[in-house]
């Protein structure tokens, strides 16, 4: 016959049984009923679709959890059950709490960080520096978004005489992260590349989550140029951060690292170089002239003769050598000068402006001489030939006029369709860049009554001075709200 227990012993028999078998689990589920106690206890209950547990999580152990949570959210928590015997009521006394989906991210994150760093990968002995002119960059990235297109804005005009070459992969996806490693396998000693650069706008971790690849990371590190990581905004990291020679804090920001020096520094050392030349060849023929008179007055009288012939013979001999070097010198020069010439934006823009009124002045004045000659042809061959040879004639010019026409009309189409064609192509590059467009991906501009608010620290000075709620305009892409902001107590 079983043994009779009382109340007590039967709770603190499960009490006993429950903290001995139900200690270091893990449990997830939504946050719900949260209370945040005066003492830094933290109590709340943990939900899902067919039940719930009370939690409670005291305040030493939630000083050390960095992840905030509210009620709402998905949590994992790791805890032991405790039985409270009076009552006969349990709970899950936590210990850890991890946000579901970016929290786990965030661990795979960090293991992956720990191992590769362990390995050394990250050691700043094996970054390599930067080329400081490279003539042929290669972007790894979207052929597509307001990313790429910065990117390839800020190389244009930084450094005009580095090709660019683009190899285009996903950034987000499940097939985003093989992509980038073969792309980054690509690259070989052969390629002819002189640095590469591996970028992405901005978002969530599961959006950069492609860029945590571990075999993309070691792809970058077996990459025989260096490697520049433009991936997200200035508070975003990833491990091809770590492991790529030069982390830039934006896609632009990586840009502008690939192409230390411009095209205006490499005016200005031009300029420089051209001023070091001559200051050389004015010393030197200084020198020179120095000592064509010290061994003229060393002549003596009675040589006046000999010492002028050889003074004739140094000044030829001065004037050669001057002629040699100022060759060797300018040649260099004048083939930079025409490099840069031929590469000036300004300079294609009025080569293509003044080539598209050049034709259209022209046509008109083609069109009315050929129509004109053609016409005393027609007066001619009525004075001069018999009327058969003068009906044969004049078809034979109606055929040569009409035919006339249609090239005149196919040529002022074809240079319509090119003047077109550049047209859309800079449209389509005004559209990639409008503020419009970075409106609808879900940015939004704040403006108070001084202006655009683009900091924390300005909305936050504008509430201090601000007695009443502050009035405040919120710009999004179908439109805009007015709102009032208050100072949190």
């Amino acid at each position: 016959m079983a043994a009779i227990l009382s109340v007590s012993s039967l709770n603190e028999l499960a009490k006993q049984l429950l903290e001995a078998n139900l200690s270091g689990i893990r449990v997830s589920g939504e946050v719900r009923s949260l209370v945040n106690a005066a003492s830094g206890h933290r109590y709340f209950t943990l939900k899902d679709a067919g039940a719930e547990v009370r939690c409670a999580l005291f305040r030493a152990q939630a000083l050390r959890i960095k992840a905030d949570f509210v009620n709402g959210d998905a949590v994992v928590v790791s805890g032991s059950i405790s039985l409270y015997a009076p009552r006969g009521d349990y709970q899950l006394i936590v210990s850890t709490v991890e946000l579901a989906g970016d929290g786990q991210l965030a661990a795979l994150f960090e293991a992956l960080k720990k191992k590769l760093f362990a390995e050394g990968l990250f050691d700043a002995a094996r970054k390599r520096p930067l080329p400081a002119l490279p003539q042929h960059i290669v972007v790894i990235s979207s052929a597509v978004g307001a990313a790429i297109a910065d990117v390839i804005a800020v190389l244009e005009r930084r450094l005009p005489l580095a090709r660019i070459t683009l190899f285009a992969t996903a950034v987000q996806g499940e097939a985003a992260a093989a992509e980038l490693t073969r792309a980054v396998q690509r690259i070989t000693p052969k390629s002819g590349f002189d640095v590469a650069l591996i970028v992405r706008g901005g978002g969530s971790m599961s959006d950069l989550w492609a860029f945590n690849d571990e075999a993309l990371a070691r792809a970058i590190i077996h990459c025989p140029i260096p490697v520049v990581s433009g991936v997200g905004h200035e508070i975003d990291f990833t491990m091809s951060d770590f492991v790529a020679d030069v982390r830039a804090a934006t896609p632009t920001a990586a840009a502008e690292l690939a192409t230390s020096i411009t095209v205006i520094d490499l005016r200005q050392r031009l300029a420089q170089r051209h001023e070091q030349l001559v200051r050389v060849l004015v010393a030197q023929l200084n020198l020179l002239g120095q000592r064509l008179d010290q061994a003229i007055t060393r002549l003596q009288p009675m040589g006046l003769q000999t010492g002028h012939r050889q003074r004739l013979a140094l000044e030829l001999r001065l004037t050669h050598a001057l002629r040699r070097q100022w060759q060797g010198k300018a040649a260099p020069l004048a083939d930079l000068t025409q490099r840069l010439a031929r590469v000036s934006p300004a300079r294609w823009q009025q080569t293509q402006q003044n080539y598209l009124a050049n034709v259209r002045r022209r046509l008109p004045t083609a069109y009315a001489q050929t129509l004109h000659q053609h016409r005393r042809q027609l007066a001619d061959l009525k004075h001069n030939l018999h009327p058969d040879q003068a009906c044969d004639r004049l078809i034979a010019l109606q055929q040569a006029l009409m035919h006339t026409r249609q090239n005149l009309h196919r040529a002022l189409l074809q240079q319509q369709q090119i003047k077109h064609h550049h047209l859309k192509t800079a449209q389509n590059v005004l559209q990639a860049l409008s503020p419009q467009r970075v409106l609808e991906r879900g940015y939004s501009v704040v403006e108070g009554a001084q202006g655009v608010l683009t900091k924390s620290r300005d909305l936050t000075a504008a509430l201090a001075q601000s007695p009443t709620p502050l009035p405040l305009t919120i710009h999004f892409s179908d439109g805009k709200i007015g709102i009032h902001a208050i100072k949190k107590g």
